[in-house]
């Protein structure tokens, strides 16, 4: 009878413990689109809350664009930003290194070279955004994009061709998944089905991957891969509260590497110019 109770107990543990990660709560979100009493808007995005930072993000990208679209008119591609648009409000090697307008780093995350760009991301950004905004609180989860931002973007820029522009939130969005990962990497120990929710991730980011970068201008694999080691290490720098015995080592070892990276390619933008 203990021996069953305990195996009970193990199992509600392991549930408990699986609940909590985001990858979990993204998966688990969109079985909500399948009730039959659901408003449109809650099958394009399961996890709305009006009332939040990544929902004034989300009209903040659109507004821009429609800015941009309408000022900039373009009749021949009334859905597409010219070239002559992007090199003005996108980030490129040459603008950063040569012209010294650093700001783009940060700026040309909010902008978008087309209408399909924008709605992908913009979709992504409302289904995990608000998730990973709910559990982490609005501090963190600004703080959080920032960093993926900064780390994408600028291994982005130090990494591209002079010419090349970019532009788009998907660094943010690889910084989600690097969140997420983390987050299954800092629990392994304790789930009995970590390959099941590895898989899940897995197909999570290929998803991912693969409509972000149907279209060009939206970022690179460079770019996206440091928007995810931002997230990754996120929570071993700031979340103080998850540094327990092994997390103060883990947490010396990822600020070094995240530091080499920033100073790495800030070094790498100011001395080898176009």
């Amino acid at each position: 009878m203990n021996f069953f109770s305990n195996s009970y107990n193990n199992s509600r543990q392991n549930e408990s413990q699986k609940s909590k990660l985001l990858i979990c709560k993204y998966t688990r979100s969109f079985s909500k689109t399948f009730k039959k009493d659901i408003k449109f808007i809650q099958i394009l995005f399961p996890s709305l809350i009006i009332k939040s930072i990544t929902t004034l993000i989300f009209l903040f990208l659109f507004l821009m664009f429609i800015i941009l679209d309408v000022y900039y008119f373009d009749r021949h591609n009334p859905l597409f930003l010219n070239e002559d648009v992007m090199k003005k409000f996108g980030m490129s090697r040459i603008s950063v290194t040569n012209n010294h307008q650093y700001y783009r780093i940060l700026t040309a995350t909010f902008f978008h070279s087309n209408v399909w760009n924008l709605i992908i991301n913009a979709y992504y950004l409302m289904n995990i955004g608000i998730i990973v905004e709910k559990n982490y609180g609005k501090r963190h989860y600004a703080t959080m994009m920032l960093l993926s931002a900064l780390c994408g973007n600028l291994l982005m820029c130090a990494t591209s061709n002079c010419s090349d522009m970019q532009m788009g939130i998907s660094t943010i969005l690889y910084g989600f998944m690097g969140l997420f990962l983390q987050e299954i990497v800092d629990r392994r120990k304790e789930l009995t089905d970590m390959w099941n929710i590895f898989g899940n991730y897995i197909f999570a980011l290929l998803s991912l991957y693969l409509t972000v970068n149907m279209f060009p201008f939206n970022g690179n694999f460079i770019g996206n891969f440091g928007g995810l080691f931002g997230g990754f290490c996120y929570p071993y720098l700031l979340k103080r509260d998850t540094f327990h015995g092994e997390g103060k080592k883990l947490r010396i070892i990822f600020s070094i590497l995240l530091i080499l990276l920033l100073i790495s390619t800030i070094v790498t933008l100011i001395v080898a110019k176009c």
